[in-house]
């Protein structure tokens, strides 16, 4: 599925567009519906050793790092850690447009021109459920549209942040969203789960390491922010 930067509109005509644009697209609609009715089973589990067991047969294991085979047709449910989206295009520029994070979803898309990556920023625990699987639980759509509605809005936001000019501001504005995305408050501030490289941060907002990492500086001696023993960003309060 390529996500790209509409403004959110009512519900109904939501659900409309979504509905009439393909069967893949019905399709995905039960896909993560699904997804949210198992989040919800795994969530209320009792600490019984066999139902532990059970789930965890469903589970597929990525080492921080590793790439994550999108062959099959289907949703990926992230159950634990934070996985980086992104597209390769055909001048062959990876694009990043987002991060799954526990309890998100993501497909792969459908467009033969462009390649879909989806990279383990730290271990994460996920699940592809298929459309022949998740056909059994149409009921929780109401959910699904919330997702999807979800993912529209951050990949809207990451887009308007990379139009900003001036490369301090697009910045800034990429760690406030990680913030809202995957940050922990501690006592210093709000700290981002995942340790991004400068490289990282400068491939998201178009610029270069080097300027990000002088930007970073800035920040730091401003106490805007600050690292933790493990170079995990702690952002503060500008």
């Amino acid at each position: 599925m390529v996500l790209i930067a509409i403004p959110l509109i009512n519900l109904n005509l939501l659900i409309t567009i979504f509905l009439l644009s393909s069967n893949r697209l019905v399709h995905e609609l039960f896909h993560v519906e699904s997804i949210f009715l198992i989040m919800l089973l795994t969530d209320r589990l009792t600490p019984s050793i066999d139902r532990e067991k059970e789930e965890e047969l469903l589970l597929e294991f990525y080492e921080k790092g590793e790439e994550i085979s999108l062959l099959n047709t289907g949703i990926w449910q992230v159950y634990r850690g934070v996985v980086q989206l992104s597209k390769i295009d055909v001048a062959g520029k990876e694009i990043i447009f987002g991060w799954a994070t526990s309890n998100h979803a993501f497909d792969n898309g459908n467009d033969s021109y462009i390649v879909y990556r989806a990279q383990a920023l730290s271990d994460v625990y996920i699940r592809c459920l298929t459309p022949q699987y998740l056909k059994i639980y149409p009921q929780v759509i109401t959910e699904l549209i919330a997702k999807l509605s979800y993912r529209l809005l951050k990949t809207e936001q990451l887009l308007t942040i990379t139009a900003i000019k001036r490369v301090e501001e697009r910045l800034w504005e990429l760690l406030v969203m990680l913030k809202e995305e995957m940050g922990q408050p501690v006592v210093e501030g709000t700290r981002l789960k995942v340790r991004f490289t400068h490289q990282n941060l400068a491939n998201v907002i178009g610029a270069t390491r080097v300027t990000v990492t002088r930007i970073l500086g800035e920040f730091q001696t401003k106490k805007w922010i600050e690292f933790d023993s493990d170079r995990h960003i702690i952002i503060k309060q500008k």
